[in-house]
């Protein structure tokens, strides 16, 4: 058990530094000119008046489809949530007892 505990510190770092790399660089975005951010739209509607009001959804998909890495974090911050979730079902059943 010692392992999964030790595996899920070490995902936490790797999910930061795969954050940083693919979606805090993905959402600079918002500082290019509207002719090269507004086809990049996915549901940010194209009548925004600047690129900074591309919708969280869009700097996602658009991380996901521009930097691999961000496959990543996305793994990573699964596998954290789901091991917490685990550790908690797991206390209550204990605690049930």
């Amino acid at each position: 058990m010692k392992k999964w505990w030790l595996l899920w510190i070490l995902s936490i770092p790797m999910f930061l530094l795969t954050y940083l790399y693919s979606f805090f660089l993905t959402s600079k975005i918002a500082y290019l000119p509207q002719a090269e951010c507004k086809p990049k739209f996915i549901f940010t509607p194209e009548t925004v008046q600047y690129c900074s009001d591309i919708y969280p959804i869009d700097v996602f998909l658009i991380g996901l489809k521009n930097n691999p890495i961000s496959y990543l974090c996305v793994i990573f911050g699964l596998y954290i949530i789901g091991f917490f979730i685990y550790q908690i079902v797991r206390l209550v059943k204990f605690l049930g007892k």
